[in-house]
């Protein structure tokens, strides 16, 4: 009976230690999102903007003091490495001397609907001079194209730590398979396009948006030596991220996962809207995002019974020399 009792008490112990270490994650996710919309909606307020070296620099020190530094350190500084490493390849791309497509996604739009999107939208909703309240939407929505990944990456690693492995092995083969079309099909946005005549006039209503309500901050930022990619519209990276978390969520949340298809929606509006992206920009990103999301998906278990052989033998291996 004695016995008993102890194995019930180390039992209820542990039980113990789970909630409250479950409850500490979720104060964790609480704290971390309540300081990222209080730190975000001051530098809004202050005309003030972080670049994403400069975000991923601050969640780094908040979630040092935060969470096990070591384990987050070891899981996330590979992923920032590449994904940095990313977005410092794609500036080479205008360098390789390949002409800049415009002509197959005016065509590919105008097949699907008679029409361009983007001149329709801005014919109904913009006003030049006249900013509306959804215009200042669509350019926060346009520059949380990095944060999003992020975020949902911070919160697979708290509660999903395999999740997140996969999901930054996916994003990682997202990004560079976009990276290697940009570099053999360099597609041109429609501003592109219309500054040279090809199609109606389209304001840059993130330019005009952005100007009025943000600027740098004066923190270091390694991105001053980043040239950006103005021919890289084909696929949409800016809808593919936003549908590969969705992916993601559908997959581990069930049927709720759908709810999140309404921010998807609202990207699409924003990168079209704004005159980055065609529409089939758009659908690229989705096709892009899906193969990225069911090819790593069907390596995975490859990937991970290797791993198991190997630390077999190593085990192997290292039971003989005891021996």
């Amino acid at each position: 009976m004695r016995k008993m009792l102890e194995k019930i008490k180390a039992v209820n112990k542990k039980l113990t230690a789970l909630k409250k270490e479950k409850l500490k994650g979720k104060g964790l996710i609480l704290f971390v999102v309540a300081y990222f919309i209080l730190v975000g909606s001051f530098m809004l307020v202050h005309n003030m903007w972080l670049s994403p070296d400069q975000f991923i620099i601050v969640g780094f020190l908040l979630t040092l003091i935060v969470a096990q530094p070591i384990l987050f350190l070891k899981d996330w500084v590979p992923f920032v490495f590449l994904f940095l490493s990313y977005e410092f390849l794609r500036g080479l791309a205008p360098f390789l001397g390949i002409k800049a497509h415009f002509l197959p996604m005016i065509d590919a739009d105008r097949f699907l609907f008679g029409h361009l999107p983007t001149v329709s939208l801005q014919n109904h909703l913009y006003t030049p001079g006249n900013l509306h309240f959804y215009d200042y939407i669509a350019t926060i929505i346009y520059m949380m194209h990095f944060i999003l990944p992020l975020v949902f990456g911070f919160f697979l690693w708290l509660y999903k730590r395999k999740e997140f492995q996969k999901f930054v092995i996916t994003l990682l083969a997202l990004s560079y398979l976009g990276f290697l079309t940009f570099m053999l099909f360099p597609a041109a946005p429609p501003w592109m396009a219309s500054n040279q005549g090809m199609i109606p006039k389209i304001y840059n209503v993130f330019g005009d948006t952005f100007s009025t309500f943000v600027h740098g901050t004066h923190l270091p930022s390694v991105y001053q030596l980043f040239d950006p990619n103005p021919v890289a519209a084909m696929p949409s990276l800016h809808a593919a991220y936003p549908f590969l978390v969705y992916l993601f969520i559908v997959k581990i949340f069930g049927k709720y996962g759908h709810l999140f298809l309404i921010y998807v929606a609202t990207v699409c509006f924003a990168v079209i809207y704004t005159g980055n992206h065609y529409v089939i920009d758009v659908i690229f990103g989705f096709i892009y995002a899906y193969v990225a999301f069911r090819g790593i998906d069907w390596l995975w278990p490859k990937f991970e019974n290797r791993k198991d052989g190997q630390l077999k033998k190593e085990a192997t291996a290292a039971s003989k020399i005891v021996t």
